[in-house]
């Protein structure tokens, strides 16, 4: 096996583990459901790396790394909200910033044919992410509703300050070119 195809089977099979993580969690097999998380969380890393350090990413790869890595949180934030963990508006927030993210960056596709690529300030969600939903799974009693709140908030709080420096870099640099070229 090549390794160019490394990266697009690590992340079917992070996809794969998005049912198994949520099954393991809905059935109260907590512990379980964390290790599938954690190793999920861990294929992200490494199929990223594996593309960056091989140069070998593909058009496929650029669509199903980040569905299996959007596919994966939300289900954690939805099993974390089923289970009563946190509160409903957690996943409304996480699909929010997911949805602005991608209208943003289509928004800024479409006027510029750029493509915005992940930064290190959504990739730094992504770790908040996976920091929260370990935490708040496993240790959610010894820290009580203020701790698993105010995890949530700060959380929440990251999402909105990293959707906006997603997108609002490559926003504004399109408005200036786009107003340059109106003068010219």
């Amino acid at each position: 096996m090549s390794v160019k195809y490394l990266p697009n089977i690590l992340s079917s099979l992070r996809l794969c583990m998005v049912p198994v993580f949520i099954v393991l969690f809905l059935t109260d097999n907590l512990i379980p459901a964390v290790i599938v998380f954690i190793l999920a969380g861990a294929t992200d890393v490494l199929d990223g790396y594996i593309a960056r350090h091989f140069n070998c990413t593909s058009t496929l790869g650029k669509v199903l790394d980040p569905l299996a890595d959007k596919l994966l949180q939300l289900s954690a934030f939805l099993c974390l909200w089923y289970r009563d963990y946190v509160p409903f508006w957690m996943p409304l927030i996480y699909f929010a910033k997911e949805l602005a993210t991608a209208l943003g960056a289509l928004f800024i596709f479409r006027k510029t044919k750029f493509v915005v690529k992940s930064n290190f300030f959504g990739k730094l969600a992504t770790v908040l992410v996976f920091g929260a939903v370990f935490v708040i799974t496993l240790f959610s009693d010894k820290i009580g509703s203020f701790g698993v709140n105010l995890i949530c908030i700060l959380v929440a709080l990251y999402f909105v300050f990293s959707c906006g420096v997603y997108c609002g870099e490559d926003l504004i640099k399109m408005i200036r070119s786009m107003s340059g070229a109106k003068k010219s």
